[in-house]
């Protein structure tokens, strides 16, 4: 899965050419563990959901998912949550990331830090949001230090779309973006119990090329 485009890859200038990590090692750096091979197998091998689930709010604590359907909706919104907050951090305050540590961890989190700590140091300013509409998604069990979570592992799939971004470079000028802001994604949800959250840990385009949606 390649790491998803984000303000600054929708420049004329930029290209996507970063692998993102692998689930198993932002897993382990959370505390958690991932499925194994074979719930894994099992579960990609399941029909995905019949019908798109209503997002859910995921702003502060929320009850543990208690089916598939409620997880997945869950997973949705903390999806969009960190795409809003991206686009937050990215246009009124790229030299203070922070706030993306409250929906994302491990990769996802880190590749909002770098793409703000650029656009701090060029002086663009960006404006606009980001959004996703989840096209299929399952949900399966999440091991923490022995205790298994129900639903507490979601994998989605959707449209990402940055048309909405659009951005001035530092001379005031507008930049040129391209003309293709729309793909085929990836992402990846657990609920952490300990902090009754959803966080989003990667997000990456679907496949080595960015399939348009």
């Amino acid at each position: 899965m390649t790491t998803l485009n984000t303000a600054r890859s929708f420049r004329e200038s930029r290209t996507v050419g970063l692998l993102g990590a692998f689930l198993a090692v932002v897993l382990l750096a959370a505390g958690c563990s991932s499925p194994s091979p074979e719930e894994t197998k099992a579960a990609s091998a399941a029909p995905a959901a019949t019908t798109t689930p209503t997002p859910t709010a995921v702003s502060g604590e929320v009850e543990a998912p208690q089916s598939e359907a409620e997880a997945i909706a869950a997973a949705t919104a903390a999806v969009q949550s960190y795409l809003d907050i991206r686009a937050t951090i990215e246009i009124e305050h790229p030299a203070d990331s922070s706030l993306i540590d409250t929906i994302a961890i491990g990769d996802a989190a880190a590749n909002v830090r770098r793409i703000a700590g650029e656009i701090a140091e060029e002086g663009s300013v960006y404006s606009g949001t980001y959004a996703f509409g989840v096209t299929s998604a399952y949900a399966n069990d999440l091991t923490l230090d022995g205790t298994v979570y129900p639903f507490g592992n979601a994998q989605l799939e959707g449209c990402f779309s940055g048309e909405g971004i659009s951005a001035t470079n530092a001379d005031g000028t507008p930049a040129t973006m391209i003309s293709n802001r729309r793909g085929v994604v990836q992402a990846s949800v657990f609920y952490v119990a300990a902090e009754s959250k959803w966080f989003l840990t990667e997000l990456g385009i679907a496949g080595t090329e960015n399939v348009p949606c």
